[in-house]
């Protein structure tokens, strides 16, 4: 664990001092688990975990390590509260479950503790951001991350992140978004964008994104923003009749436009009618393929650069192929 005790939280999390460091240390773990070491990977968590607790000071600990705790801990204490807050809430004993309150101090409203968990999430998913902004760029420094389990799903795709996919598709929650629609994505890549470019120049590309570092001609990176605009329109196409959609222990389940909520921000706001989502998916799909013939033209135009390029006779796509591959996503 990254942490030793509350003293050294305080820094990182929206929490007191008073606050028991045993009480949260579940959730310390938890966080550790689930979102710290899929990005870090195994070994480099270890190493890093391993020169932490051995460490009598941490003034003792490396220059590359105390910067790589820094970037850690922003992500744990940004989550902690998030994962902490509703446990917090409540103490469970043999009396059964107990909320406390004082004089001076009160239980928060439901919907401050929303908006806190709420302001929680997004801090987490930023301080996440940044940590692996930071391992891309000073990877030669972590030779474990970059021969880690997690490196090879960071570089799986060529969009890697939720900032990335921004740049893209602007969204209001771009991290969540792309993880959520992150498989659709390779549905996209390997159906779609293998589809269009033949087998030799998509993985000629998938290999050179997958250096480390990535090098590109100026010709390939234009190539690479044109290809990058379609799978992110794609993506999206694909994925929005799913990400209303709940599968768990109670079948397949929507949002309820009824819900009773305390934020303004969710107050003025409904859920998406059938037409809405009809018109998203379709201006998403046609935008997709306008960048997916404008890459294929610029193919065309430059194909003494990309050898592996097949070069057909004209300088367009087969609008029917291309719906083919489509087949299903204006579904609802």
């Amino acid at each position: 664990m990254l942490f030793k005790d509350t003293k050294k939280l305080v820094d990182y999390a929206e929490i007191t001092l008073s606050t028991n460091f045993h009480t949260v240390k579940p959730s310390i773990d938890r966080i550790e688990e689930a979102i710290l070491i899929p990005i870090l990977g195994t070994e480099l968590y270890t190493e890093l975990d391993n020169a932490y607790t051995a460490a009598t000071n941490e003034s003792s600990l490396t220059g590359n390590e105390k910067t790589l705790l820094d970037k850690c801990r922003k992500v744990i204490g940004s989550y902690l509260g998030y994962y902490f807050a509703p446990i917090g809430e409540l103490k469970f004993s043999d009396s059964g479950m107990r909320r406390s309150e004082t004089a001076s101090e009160k239980t928060a409203y439901q919907y401050q503790v929303t908006n806190f968990r709420e302001a929680c999430l997004r801090n987490g998913e930023y301080a996440t951001e940044s940590l692996l902004e930071f391992l891309q760029t000073n990877s030669s420094n972590y030779s474990s991350w970059e021969n880690s389990s997690a490196f090879t799903r960071y570089k799986l795709l060529f969009i890697k992140s939720g900032k990335e996919f921004n740049e893209y598709f602007t969204s209001h929650t771009p991290y969540r978004n792309y993880w959520a629609m992150r498989s659709k994505m390779t549905d996209v890549e390997e159906l779609n964008m293998r589809a269009a470019l033949g087998d030799d120049l998509f993985d000629a590309l998938k290999e050179k994104d997958q250096a480390q570092p990535a090098s590109f001609t100026d010709k390939e990176e234009k190539l690479l923003f044109k290809l990058k605009k379609a799978i992110a329109n794609f993506t999206v196409s694909f994925a929005i009749p799913l990400l209303a959609v709940r599968m768990d222990a109670n079948g397949i389940t929507v949002a309820t436009s009824g819900a009773r909520t305390s934020r303004d921000e969710d107050a003025q706001r409904q859920n998406a009618t059938d037409n809405n989502m009809a018109n998203i998916i379709r201006s998403t799909s046609s935008t997709g393929e306008e960048w997916l013939k404008d890459a294929i033209k610029y193919l065309n135009q430059n194909a003494a650069d990309f050898p592996l390029w097949p070069a057909p006779v004209v300088d367009t796509v087969d609008e029917e192929e291309i719906n083919n591959n489509l087949n299903g996503t204006f579904s609802l």
